[in-house]
Order: C-alpha cells, then structure tokens, then sequence
C-alpha cells in the first residue's frame, strides 16, 4: 500500500478521476529514474558544458570499440586552447549524450548531425574508459594474501582496455569516403592552383568549398591528395558558412601562408544535381555559354557567362555546371570542342542539361 503524507484537497473524495489522477501522479515520481542512471555502468562519466563558438566545439569525433565500453562515438582529436580542451575533455573520451540525447546506438554521421545541430550552451555527457579502478594498481597498499581461485592458482591480470584509434598524421592522412578527414599541406606561401564553387551569391550554397578543378604544378597537385568533387569546410581555423560569399570563400582558402590545414569532407559517390533548361537562341548571336575541358576528368563544365546572352538572362546556370546533354545528345565525355560545336549548331529553342556538385 502506498502511504501519502500529503492532504488531499477535499474535492478529490467526491471526484473519483481527479483523486485517482493524484494518486497516479504521486506514485509515477517516485518511480523516476535520474537521467544518469542509464550510464551507471561507465568509467568517469561526467557532465561538461561548452558554449559553441564560431568555430565549434573544437572536437572531432571517430566511431569505435573499447574493449570494456563497447561501441561508440570518441574524441579522436582536440583543438588546442578550444572551449573542449579548456572544459577538461580529453581524446579517447567517450560521449555518452549531447543534451541529454542518447549517443549510445548512433553512428557517425548521427552523432556527427547532431553536433553540428547544436547551438549556444551545449552539454556533453562523457565518459573516460580508460581509467583505471582504485583497485587495479597492484597489491600495494593492500593488508593480507592475495586469494587463489578454485584451481589454487592466483588469478591473472585483466588485460588493460584499448584505447581508441588515435587520430592520424595531418600531414600524410589519406582521404576516406563520406568521412570528415583533416589534412596538412604544405603551401610554404606559394600558389595553390585550385578552383572552387560555393557561396551564399552563387546557386551553389552551403557550408563547404568544393573543389572544382586542380591545376598542374601548384600546392595542390604536388600534395596529391585533393580531387574535384571534394568538399573543404575549414581552412586555418577559418569555418565555411552558408553567409559566406565566393569571395570571402576564396579569400578563405587561398591563403598566404606556409602550412595550410582543412577539414575536407569527400562524398562517394559524388551527389549532383541534375537542371534542365530550355534556351531561345536569337539569330546571330551565341547562347553565351563558354565550355572548359578540366584538367583532371571527362566531359566539360561551364565557364563564366557572356553578360547580356540568353544564358546569363535565364539564371539557371552558372560557372562550374558540367554539361550533360545538349538537344538531346549525351555531352558527358564529350571535349571541349565537341561541345562548343554542338551548342552552336544549334537553333530556335535549346534544351540543355546540366550536372552540378550538391553539397552534403
């Protein structure tokens, strides 16, 4: 029988659903369990608040297993002097929660939307599995004989957990499909030779830079490890936003400086989206559309726009598209050349479709 202190009010003797209602309401709270109880089993678990400033939280996160924690999202590298550091996390902790939402049963790309969904104050609860137990230090300190087994053999160590991965060089890590990689180039202040797309002026807006085409013998190229389609998300600290302009993207990216470190996402397969447009060629005049064969791949993508022709009027279509069919004739590994003819042997109306990168 459940004893209640409280009086209740003397409606609740006349009123058989508002007095059951109380008694309900009474007896759930005490059958609350507290929010921590879910990770009783972790090492170190600890609640840490971050504000997220304009570069982020400062983390980056690899999904893995630990011999005793099991599977799970760890922090695999920090920002040094970021609020993470400052708030006391540590690389091999392991986050348990991000505002109370589980993390437990999330991949990558869960745990990582998540973080990135997060604004202001944020509270990570984390957990440290490679800590040792007070018990585990030896036999010093410790009264008496240590006790035998069953089998009058002393029983063995425990074999000290894994630890997590740890992150690899910047300065030599290889680039892994649809996972954020940083790398480290070494620029020593000379000319990058990379073209880029994106910004909030374009029809090409999100929050990375993609790499549109790679020109010999710059910082880029020697380094090797870029490719079109790639997408940069920070360079030096810098952080790519929706609210950047091409300009300050670029501004961003192509810095003077003798080391240049990114944060490079690469998707595969590359996602595009597919537009089509329907142009009214005028005798005599061009359609405006210039055709660049790219250094490295097939097909041929759109140059800047002639201002004042039908294509730059439409505004469908922008520098960067890589031209896919024109009247109906496949262009996708078609030269320079073939396109340039192709588009101007056309007449009256054009139907014209093109492929552009999407950002993630």
């Amino acid at each position: 029988m459940t004893v209640m202190n409280e009086r209740l009010d003397p409606e609740h003797y006349y009123k058989p659903v508002a007095l059951f209602r109380a008694i309900w309401k009474r007896t759930f709270s005490l059958k609350k369990k507290k929010p921590d109880d879910r990770f009783a089993n972790y090492k170190g678990v600890r609640d840490i608040t971050i504000k997220k400033g304009p570069s982020g939280l400062g983390i980056m996160i690899i999904e893995g297993r630990h011999t005793e924690a099991g599977r799970g999202i760890f922090i695999s590298d920090l920002q040094e002097g970021s609020a993470a550091e400052q708030a006391g996390m540590n690389i091999g902790d392991m986050i348990l929660a991000v505002n109370r939402e589980s993390l437990l049963t999330c991949s990558y790309d869960a745990a990582a939307a998540k973080l990135k969904q997060t604004e202001g104050v944020v509270i990570l609860t984390v957990c440290s599995p490679n800590m040792k137990d007070p018990d585990e230090s030896g036999t010093s300190g410790v009264s008496g004989s240590q006790t035998p087994n069953q089998e009058g053999q002393a029983p063995k160590p425990a074999p000290s957990p894994a630890k997590p991965e740890p992150p690899a060089d910047p300065a030599t890590a290889q680039l892994r499909a649809n996972q954020d990689t940083v790398i480290e180039i070494n620029s020593n202040n000379e000319v990058l030779g990379i073209l880029l797309l994106g910004g909030s002026d374009t029809l090409l807006n999100g929050a990375a830079a993609v790499v549109l085409d790679i020109y010999k013998n710059g910082c880029i190229a020697k380094d090797g490890r870029l490719r079109p389609g790639d997408q940069i998300k920070d360079c030096n600290g810098i952080t790519i936003t929706k609210e950047m302009t091409y300009e300050r993207i670029c501004l961003s990216i192509k810095q003077k400086a003798p080391k240049l470190k990114m944060n490079v996402y690469r998707p595969e397969p590359i996602i595009y989206d597919e537009i089509d447009v329907e142009l009214t060629k005028k005798s005599g005049k061009a359609l405006g559309l210039a055709c660049i064969q790219p250094v490295q791949g097939t097909g041929v993508y759109l140059g800047e726009l002639l201002a004042g022709s039908p294509a730059e009027v439409d505004g469908r279509l922008q520098r960067g598209d890589f031209l896919a069919s024109v009247d109906g004739k496949d262009m996708t590994s078609a030269d320079a050349m073939t396109a340039a003819i192709a588009l101007k042997l056309c007449t009256n109306k054009v139907p014209i479709k093109v492929k552009r990168f999407k950002i993630k």
